[in-house]
């Protein structure tokens, strides 16, 4: 994990503990501030509720101790997510339970140990953002989700498991504690279940800021890349409840429904209990531990909260689409979840000026397009669309693979065809022979003036010049996932003041109108020659749109960027 903006607030009366825990974490890189009581503190959290990613607090203290500080940070909603390690050299089981209870989770006990200073803060911090990204990613999902009934959902990474948590999370009430309560079982089924990581080895690893390395390198083996998690969901007219099956040999799960005492002062272990205490009514596992069983109640819950029913009635779910095509019609709506959200754009929009729009259309059957934006800084923006081969439910599943990759690959984002390398090498680990994806990814470089992209086998990009004039690019280049030694070449397209810039799939030019006729790429530079250069995706393909033959054959992805 990376420290270096991770910023803490160590609150102590006495100085020379202060300093001890100030020297440490600063040559670990973390910025630190210091307060004398717990008083003090509050005065500079409440001036200054989002400065701080951890607070390490020590119990015992005049004015205001730690726990009634603790309290007012759980009753404050600008604060109390921040996660809070209690230092104390009362390790007495009724004081620990007692911070437990309160919201502090993560105990270092007097004197201290460096090392587990170090490894616990850093797995507070670590677990904190973990969850301020679901929740983050959360807010950029749209509602379609709500249709889910049922369904079965594998998947194999970390990262993909996000992704499902998320998605999942979405079609249920208290989604923002269902997606870490998820997210934490996903990340065991994976860790511990099919990569058979146990409690004390984990420890070492994240002692030696290894784990992340040993996740990877075992999903990497041809065991870790052929085990998958299962996830079964079920709603009822008052409760959701979901099966998660790993394909390990199980671990021994009893005592960690709860944070005992014991483990109170470990860097991890708390992923179930949490997952109990936040977000789930039941959670119960098989013998063995490779199964749990998890349940939310939709109507009010024993702890009298009102956890009120999902917007789509039940009979309304029930009538959406006949059994025979459940999985397909689940499939396609979590297809539409992981394309840019409104929000997304909106921060775009005013950060860098550019105007980014797009029209996406599936096909009769499921198909394989996906296209996203990413801020790499205020002058750079990346913009990529992406078609898998195929169709149904195996290309849906490569789309979610997808997904997960470009995630992974951002420290290459401002590098397009070394991001296009990485994602070729990647997926031809993953996919089965005759399998493949065609992509376009490159970032509009306002400072420079330029498009820097890479093609993998797509139609070639097209710019608008504000004179009406239409430059095309080259798409040419090998699929990704045939090779995983596959090179890509980088290429420029000049950008001025008031251009358009256009990127679309194969469909766009391969869906026929009513008579039969295929728009081409010829026909495509005519669009974009006649539109107006404020026009966006809609507007620019309006005379097509009109006269397509729908249900389309493919997927139709366009995606059009206006300069500012």
């Amino acid at each position: 994990m990376s420290t270096a903006a991770a910023r803490a607030l160590v609150v102590d009366d006495e100085r020379m503990n202060r300093e001890v825990i100030v020297a440490n974490l600063r040559v670990a890189g973390f910025e630190t501030v210091t307060a004398e009581d717990g008083l003090q503190a509050w005065e500079i959290l409440d001036a200054h509720p989002g400065a701080f990613d951890v607070i390490l607090l020590d119990r015992r203290m005049p004015r205001m101790d730690g726990m009634e500080l603790l309290r007012k940070l759980k009753d404050d909603q600008r604060l109390d997510h921040v996660p809070v390690i209690m230092q104390t050299a009362y390790a007495e089981t009724e004081d620990v339970t007692a911070g437990i209870k309160a919201g502090a989770y993560y105990y270092l006990a007097k004197p201290l140990d460096r090392r587990l200073l170090l490894s616990v803060t850093e797995a507070a911090i670590a677990d904190h953002q973990r969850r301020q990204r679901l929740l983050d990613d959360l807010d950029k999902r749209t509602t379609a989700m709500l249709l889910l009934e049922s369904g079965t959902f594998r998947f194999r990474t970390l990262d993909e498991g996000h992704t499902l948590a998320v998605a999942l999370a979405r079609s249920c009430p208290q989604a923002r504690h269902l997606v870490a309560g998820l997210s934490e079982l996903f990340t065991n089924a994976v860790e511990h279940g099919n990569l058979g990581i146990g409690y004390a080895e984990k420890a070492l690893l994240l002692e030696n800021r290894r784990w992340r390395q040993e996740v990877e390198a075992r999903l990497d083996t041809p065991e870790g890349r052929a085990r998958m998690v299962e996830v079964q969901v079920t709603r009822q007219p008052e409760s959701v409840t979901f099966v998660i099956s790993d394909q390990g040999n199980g671990f021994d799960w009893r005592g960690f429904g709860q944070i005992s005492p014991e483990r109170a002062f470990a860097p991890h272990g708390r992923g179930i209990a949490l997952a109990r205490t936040l977000a789930f009514d039941h959670l119960h596992y098989n013998e063995r531990g490779n199964q749990v069983t998890a349940t939310i109640h939709i109507a009010a819950g024993s702890d009298g909260e009102d956890r009120a029913a999902c917007s789509v009635a039940p009979s309304l779910l029930a009538a959406t689409a006949p059994p025979a095509s459940e999985e397909m019609q689940l499939a396609r709506a979590m297809q539409m979840e992981l394309l840019p959200q409104p929000k997304v754009l909106d921060d775009l929009l005013r950060r860098s000026g550019l105007r980014v729009s797009a029209h996406f259309e599936t096909s009769s059957s499921l198909g394989g397009d996906l296209w996203g934006v990413q801020v790499i800084d205020p002058y750079r923006t990346g913009l990529w669309v992406a078609d898998f081969s195929g169709h149904g439910l195996v290309a849906a599943l490569n789309v979610f693979r997808l997904h997960a990759l470009i995630a992974q690959c951002t420290p290459v984002a401002d590098m397009p065809a070394a991001f296009l390398a990485e994602i070729s090498r990647r997926l031809a680990e993953l996919l089965p022979v005759g399998q493949y994806a065609t992509m376009t990814y490159g970032v509009v470089d306002q400072s420079r003036g330029r498009f820097r992209y890479a093609a993998a086998a797509m139609p070639p990009p097209l710019l608008r010049h504000a004179d009406g004039t239409v430059e095309k690019g080259d798409g040419a280049g090998l699929p990704l996932g045939l090779s995983p030694r596959a090179t890509y070449a980088e290429r420029d397209l000049p950008l001025s003041s008031g251009g358009l810039l256009f990127l679309s799939s194969d469909g766009l030019a391969d869906n026929p109108d009513h008579d039969g006729v295929k728009l081409g790429n010829a026909g495509i530079k005519a669009l974009i020659e006649q539109a107006r250069s404020e026009s966006l995706a809609d507007a620019v393909l309006a005379p097509f749109l009109a006269r397509v033959a729908r249900p389309l054959r493919d997927d139709l992805t366009a995606v059009c960027c206006r300069l500012p």
